[in-house]
C-alpha cells in the first residue's frame, strides 16, 4: 500500500509537471480558440513521456519496474540527457498538434514554452526552499504554484507578445528563449538537479543570468542595426535609381527647353507680325514644364522615399487613379529609418488605390508638426466613425474578400508608431464637397 501511495504521489507531481508544460506550449502557440479531439493528446503522450525515463526494469522470475526519484523537487527529468529527450520531444508533439507551415515557428515556439517552463519551475522550487518547505511540500507546493503563475500570466500582454514574436519566428524570441534554455540546463546539469545547491549558489545564478540577458541585448542591438542595413540597401537598389531615372528625364527636359527657348527668339526675330509671333511662341512652348509631383519628387531629402512614390504614382496612373504630392518636412530628420518610412507609405497608397473607385485623385500630404512629421494619406470613400476607424488597424482586420495574407498592412504601421513612440492619425474631411477618409502617422 506504501509503494502504491508512493507512486501515486509521483504520478502527481509528474502529472502537475506536465501539465505546467503543456499549458507553457498551449499559451505560447495559441494558434485556434477551438479544441480539436487530438489536443487532448497531448498531456497522456507528455505524462508517458516523462514517466519512461524513471523506471528501471529488473528482469527475474516476475519482471518488476522501479520509480526512480532522485532529482526529483524542480523537473521530470533527473540528468541532462533525460531533459533533452523531453525537450526534443516536445518539439516534436508540437510539431503536430500546433503545425504550421514554417519549421522555424515550431522552433521558436517550443524553445519559448522550455524556457519559460524551465525558469518558473526553478523559480518556484527555490521560493519553496527559501520559505523552509520540504518533503511533499516542496515537490508539490512548488508545481501547485507554478502552475498556477502559469495560469495567471496565461491572462497578461506577456504571452500575448511572446505568441506574436514566435508568430513571426523573430530572432529575439529565438536569441533570448534559447539562451535562457541552455543557460539554465547547463546549471541544472552541473548542480546535479538538486534545489539545495541550486539555492546555495543562487547568487551567482542570478549574476549569470543577467549576464546571458546583457549579452543577448547587445546581440539583438547589432541583428537589428545588421537587419536595418540590409533593408536600407535593398531599398536603395530599388529605389535610388528610379530617382536617377526621374533626374535624367528633368535634365532631358531642361535641355529641351533651353532649345526652345533658343527657337522662340528666333521665331519671334523673324515674325512678320506680333499675332504671327504669338502663334510661334504657343506652339513652342505648349509641351514645357516639370510636372507638380515631380518638383515635389526632386525636393523630397530622401532619394528612397521619392523613389518608391515615383513607382507608386505610375502604379496609381497604370490603375486609372491619381496621386498629388505635398512633400514638406524632412523623412531623414526623423527618429524613423527610412525603411520604416516606404513601408508605412507603401500599405497606405496600397489600401487607398484599392479603397478609391476609377478615376479619382489620392492625395499624399507631409508636413512638419513642431518637433514631428506627419504624413497622411487621403482617398474618397464612405464616412467611418472613430470605433470604425481603430477597428482597421486590429491584427488580421481587412475589408478584402480574400482574407489570406491581408490584414497586416495597418497593424504593421500601428506597431511601427508603438516602436518609435509615433501617433496613428484617422479623420474624416471634406474634400471638393467629397468625403475624403484619411490615414496616417505623426512620428518624432
Amino acid at each position: 500500500m506504501g509503494v502504491s501511495m508512493d507512486f501515486l504521489m509521483d504520478l502527481i507531481q509528474l502529472g502537475l509537471d506536465v501539465g505546467i508544460l503543456a499549458l507553457c506550449c498551449e499559451v505560447v502557440f495559441r494558434q485556434r480558440a477551438e479544441q480539436k479531439a487530438k489536443d487532448f493528446f497531448i498531456f497522456p503522450i507528455l505524462l508517458v513521456l516523462c514517466v519512461a525515463p524513471r523506471l528501471d526494469f529488473s528482469i527475474d522470475a516476475n519482471m518488476t519496474a522501479s520509480f526512480r526519484r532522485e532529482g526529483f523537487e524542480i523537473l521530470p527529468a533527473d540528468n541532462l540527457v533525460g531533459l533533452l529527450f523531453l525537450i526534443f520531444a516536445v518539439l516534436l508533439l508540437n510539431s503536430i498538434f500546433f503545425g504550421s507551415n514554417s519549421s522555424g515557428t515550431v522552433f521558436c515556439g517550443t524553445m519559448a514554452a522550455s524556457s519559460i517552463f524551465l525558469f518558473v519551475k526553478c523559480l518556484c522550487a527555490v521560493l519553496f526552499a527559501v520559505c523552509g518547505a520540504a518533503d511533499s511540500f516542496l515537490l508539490l507546493g512548488s508545481r501547485i504554484a507554478a502552475l498556477c503563475l502559469i495560469v495567471v500570466l496565461a491572462f497578461t500582454p506577456l504571452f500575448g507578445f511572446i505568441h506574436q514574436l514566435v508568430q513571426r519566428s523573430d530572432f529575439t524570441i529565438l536569441i533570448v528563449s534559447t539562451d535562457i534554455a541552455v543557460f539554465l540546463m547547463a546549471v541544472l546539469s552541473i548542480l546535479s538537479f538538486d534545489v539545495d545547491r541550486l539555492l546555495a549558489n543562487l547568487w551567482g545564478i542570478m549574476i549569470l543570468i543577467l549576464a546571458v540577458l546583457l549579452l543577448d541585448s547587445i546581440l539583438l542591438f547589432l541583428h537589428q542595426r545588421r537587419t536595418q542595413e540590409q533593408k536600407r540597401i535593398h531599398m536603395i537598389e530599388q529605389y535610388v535609381p528610379i530617382v536617377e531615372e526621374l533626374i535624367s528625364q528633368v535634365r532631358a527636359r531642361q535641355h529641351e527647353f533651353n532649345n526652345r527657348m533658343m527657337a522662340i527668339e528666333a521665331a519671334v526675330a523673324s515674325a512678320d507680325t506680333l499675332e504671327e509671333a504669338r502663334k510661334e511662341v504657343t506652339a513652342l512652348t505648349g509641351s514645357i514644364g516639370i510636372g507638380l509631383n515631380d518638383r515635389e519628387l526632386l525636393s523630397c531629402d530622401s532619394k528612397m522615399v521619392a523613389g518608391m512614390l515615383f513607382g507608386k504614382i505610375k502604379q496609381a496612373e497604370a490603375a486609372n487613379r491619381h496621386i498629388e504630392l505635398s512633400l514638406h518636412g524632412l523623412f531623414k530628420k526623423t527618429v524613423t529609418p527610412e525603411t520604416e518610412w516606404i513601408e508605412a507609405i507603401g500599405i497606405l497608397l496600397d489600401n487607398a488605390i484599392e479603397a478609391s473607385p476609377k478615376g479619382s485623385t489620392i492625395f499624399l500630404s507631409s508636413k512638419k508638426q513642431g518637433d514631428f512629421l506627419e504624413l497622411t494619406v487621403s482617398n474618397p470613400a464612405p464616412p467611418l466613425s472613430n470605433t470604425e476607424f481603430m477597428a482597421l488597424f486590429g491584427k488580421g482586420v481587412t475589408t478584402k474578400a480574400n482574407r489570406d495574407g491581408h490584414g497586416f498592412g495597418l497593424y504593421n504601421i500601428l506597431r511601427m508608431t508603438e516602436r518609435y513612440h509615433g501617433k496613428i492619425l484617422t479623420r474624416n474631411e471634406s474634400i471638393l464637397n467629397e468625403n475624403y477618409v484619411v490615414f496616417g502617422v505623426r512620428m518624432p
